[in-house]
């Protein structure tokens, strides 16, 4: 198998490499919807099965028609069959790499996380391969928006992406009562502020259900989300010669001879599935009609954090 092209990950490197496309992780907390996003992105399931959180390992998606295959531990390429994604060795196998000929992944390689705090993945899993992103969608559900080992998780990655990610508020068609969504999004905003680049709201079920319904499409909030998406992707085009090829993590604090305060333990959700869309997903998409990301690796104007969140239209 060939080596990994200058879109890949190179395991020990960390110094500054040339151009290439972005490469933004999603992740988030057990059903928080990160493998909906991702089919939604996709315009189809990224899996051809359905498998469980636990059973899998990062899987890093890339435009291409290339055959999939895992990186172990070691850097070691070895080829996979999608079909009995059940038999990939977790413990040995650092993410998988699998590819598509789809919109946004000719603008930006996407890496599908599992869901954090899961008690039956060490938290090992993401952690090898997070510091590979450029950037980070985080998907936080709306009826449980923002937890404590959330904001914990954020915490310890670098502040350098704060301002290259963004915060996804999902299942917001839950929240039917219009005062309680500006409530809740106010406080998440509060909590947030100067954490990401940009909070947005979103129904990734009305947006499946959209197809041609291009009111409905942006009443889902995926609109503003995916035009934002796509001036990020191009933004970090235009730059990634100059970001290092890994992100450095954050250095542990210093021992302080101060009690540190142990956070409240949270209820733990049952593992999500890594593929939760029965069949195809027709119609989806990431660029609206008005809107074409094309690729182009144009320089683009830094957008201004929005501090305050977006209520979809």
């Amino acid at each position: 198998m060939d080596n990994l092209d200058q879109d890949s990950p190179a395991p020990s490197a960390d110094v500054v490499g040339p151009a290439r496309k972005a490469r933004i992780a999603i992740m988030g907390e057990f059903s928080a919807g990160k493998s909906t996003l991702a089919n939604l992105l996709m315009g189809a399931p990224t899996l051809p099965v359905k498998v469980t959180a636990t059973q899998l390992p990062p899987v890093w998606l890339s435009h291409g028609t290339d055959a999939p295959y895992r990186i172990g531990l070691d850097g070691a390429e070895t080829a996979i069959d999608l079909t009995k994604l059940a038999d990939i060795p977790l413990a040995e196998t650092q993410f998988l790499r699998v590819f598509h000929e789809s919109e946004v992944l000719e603008l930006c390689d996407l890496i599908d996380m599992p869901g954090i705090s899961d008690p039956n993945m060490s938290s090992e899993v993401w952690e090898r391969v997070a510091h590979f992103a450029d950037a980070v969608i985080w998907c936080t559900h709306a009826g449980q928006a923002w937890r404590q080992s959330e904001a914990a998780v954020w915490d310890s990655f670098p502040p350098e992406l704060y301002d290259r990610s963004i915060l996804l508020v999902t299942r917001m068609d839950k929240i039917t009562n219009e005062r309680d969504r500006k409530r809740l999004l106010a406080r998440i905003g509060h909590e947030t502020d100067g954490l990401f680049r940009g909070v947005f709201p979103i129904s990734l079920t009305q947006a499946l259900e959209a197809g041609d319904d291009f009111e409905l499409w942006q009443a889902s909030g995926a609109d503003d989300f995916a035009m934002h998406l796509i001036q990020l992707a191009e933004e970090i085009g235009a730059i990634s010669h100059q970001l290092p090829e890994t992100q450095a993590p954050r250095p542990a604090p210093e021992p302080s001879a101060e009690p540190v305060p142990q956070p409240v333990p949270q209820p733990v959700a049952e593992p999500e599935a890594r593929e939760d869309l029965p069949g195809q997903v027709d119609g989806a998409r990431v660029v609206p009609r008005r809107v074409s990301g094309g690729g182009s690796s144009r320089p683009v104007e830094r957008l201004p954090r929005q501090n305050a969140p977006i209520l979809p239209t």
